[in-house]
């Protein structure tokens, strides 16, 4: 058997690419029997309410973007993130699954698969379909997202095979055309300026991780790992309208657009590790292949890189460091994080550290489409730094995290209306922002409660990010009968942001026009609140939601994203149950 491990790792090192290590470090993680699909009640409650935003961020519990949109690759919408590696061990299969529904078409399915195979192999799958009618006509929104992976670890040797795919679809109404009509009417009833244009973007990625230890006594192990993956990203866009008069460039079509580009990559990584009691260190190759088609274009690149991982462990302090450096292909860009925990008594200091130097993405390169035509030939590298450091801990059962954030950016590339080109020289290029933060929670026995405030300040003339964040939420339960078998549970949560300015967006590349973002169209701040009721018997949680309270008394003219105004009261209705068998 350790023969053929060996054969199929050698196999796989020809092709080689992405700068990944200790891939074979993914943790195991015990299914407990309190454990739901979900999450907790609160989870659940803070996981849903994306759906109360009129403008659906991705990968965003809240209805404003993060400081994260003025970094490399910040401005576009849509963003494929990594996953939790981590690997759930059920000794008895568990299946979970969970809906939710209301008001608006919103829907989410999500179902989930655990379970220990003879042999020690452990599966883990989970699929999850959302989708909204939207509050507004023309604003439907749909993500649908499955992930799985098959894991075998011993002493001597382990390998896992992964694989995701996602899509994200959305329909572009390009905003109401009269706020005033609002006033009136249900939103829905509304004309907006685009009835017929939308957007699919779909990703997939598969990987097969394995290691092999060469030396293992009661000192030290050394060993090899391997990782091969592939991955790619489709993106298309369509649009039927008299162009002419909405663009101010045409280059196929003046009354029907169907622009798409799709990228593909084939990625591998091979190190050495060392480890022992306390220390552990790998370093190794990681290259890359990737093509990139749109239209009449076609490019494609070798990248190859050098990265490392070192990691120190002592009583109380935690120390971790990733690097990695491109010495062909990618015009030398590199990337560096460190982490660092210590503790003592019942508080722990942390600081997490990123920078480095990115190119632009493919589609900010080169781009044909019916309405934009670009090519970049000389890219520069973007640069970015990040630092955070907090600090937790508990004063009379009260749970604090405390932190303070410093990020720069120096020649970001951002989408330039008037050039109809990417530029790393506009008024957003180069920026210093801070952020601090508190968040505090508290439980005792029943009951729930948690704040959380954040305070941001940047040099960029643009109110992209609210200065004062304040949210909070509070849960309290019951048992009823004599038994208390059923359980009731009660929750309130509001959020109080200050003021902020209009962000219009770019359909058709599907992008933030961050730079068109005026200081002086202010919107006042908003203050909104929620209502949850659940009940729970044993694994089943039955609750309803009532979201965006704050319709009742807030401007209904009040609008983040530019043309879509707050959104109304919403409904929701959900249930999850959990099965061990």
């Amino acid at each position: 058997m350790r023969v053929l491990f060996i054969l199929f790792l050698i196999g796989l090192l020809p092709v080689k690419i992405l700068s990944q290590i200790n891939l074979f470090s993914a943790s195991y993680d015990s299914l407990r029997s309190d454990d739901r699909i979900e999450g907790t009640l609160h989870d659940l409650e803070v996981s849903s309410r994306f759906f109360d935003a009129a403008f659906i961020l991705s990968n965003s519990s809240g209805p404003f973007l993060s400081l994260n949109s003025l970094t490399p690759y910040g401005s576009k919408i849509h963003q494929f993130k990594p996953v939790n590696d981590d690997r759930i061990v059920s000794p008895l299969p568990h299946l979970g699954f969970s809906y939710i529904f209301g008001t608006q078409g919103a829907q989410k399915l999500g179902v989930e698969y655990q379970q220990v195979f003879k042999g020690d192999w452990v599966l883990n799958s989970a699929v999850s379909n959302i989708k909204s009618g939207g509050y507004f006509r023309n604003t439907a929104y749909g993500n649908t997202n499955l992930t799985f992976s098959l894991t075998k670890k011993n002493e001597r040797y382990g390998f896992s095979l992964s694989g995701r795919t996602k899509k994200v679809s959305r329909q572009w109404s390009g905003g109401v055309i009269d706020s005033l009509l609002l006033e009136s009417f249900a939103p829905l009833l509304v004309p907006v300026y685009k009835p017929s244009c939308n957007s699919t973007l779909k990703h997939f990625e598969t990987e097969a991780t394995g290691y092999i230890r060469l030396i293992a006594n009661e000192k030290y192990s050394i060993g090899f790992l391997n990782v091969l993956g592939v991955n790619g990203e489709n993106r298309v866009y369509t649009e039927l309208d008299t162009l002419s008069g909405i663009y101010s460039a045409i280059y196929y079509d003046s009354l029907s657009t169907n622009d798409q580009y799709q990228r593909s990559a084939m990625n591998n990584s091979s190190a050495l590790y060392i480890k022992r009691e306390n220390l552990s260190y790998s370093g190794g190759i990681g290259s890359r292949y990737w093509n990139y088609r749109n239209r009449d274009l076609y490019r494609d690149t070798f990248e190859l890189d050098v990265t490392q991982q070192l990691e120190l462990s002592k009583r109380k302090f935690q120390f971790s460091h990733q690097s990695s450096f491109n010495l062909i292909g990618a015009a030398s860009t590199w990337v560096i994080r460190n982490d660092v925990k210590y503790r003592f008594k019942k508080a722990v200091i942390k600081w997490n550290s990123s920078f480095g130097q990115k190119l632009p993405e493919l589609y900010q390169r080169f781009y044909s489409a019916n309405n934009v035509f670009y090519s970049n030939v000389n890219q520069s590298l973007q640069s970015y730094t990040q630092n955070t450091l907090g600090i937790d801990f508990t004063l009379k059962q009260i749970e604090f995290d405390l932190g303070y954030l410093l990020q720069t950016n120096d020649g970001i590339y951002f989408f330039d209306p008037l050039l109809l080109n990417w530029s790393n020289q506009t008024a957003l290029s180069s920026s210093i922002s801070q952020q601090a933060y508190l968040k505090t929670s508290y439980v005792f026995r029943k009951f729930r409660w948690y704040q959380s405030y954040r305070f941001t300040l940047s040099n960029v003339e643009r109110t992209i990010v609210p200065k004062h964040q304040l949210q909070g939420d509070f849960m309290t339960r019951l048992g009823l009968f004599k038994a208390k078998k059923l359980q009731m549970t009660f929750g309130l949560s509001y959020r109080l942001s200050s003021k902020t300015n209009i962000i219009p967006i770019i359909e058709h590349i599907g992008v933030f026009d961050l730079l068109n973002v005026s200081n002086q169209n202010n919107q006042k701040p908003i203050f909104t609140m929620g209502a949850m009721l659940a009940m729970e018997i044993e694994t089943f949680r039955f609750f309803a939601k009532l979201s965006n309270i704050g319709y009742l008394w807030n401007s209904t003219s009040w609008q983040y994203i530019d043309g879509i105004y707050l959104p109304e009261v919403a409904v929701r209705v959900g249930l999850t149950w959990d099965f061990w068998n």
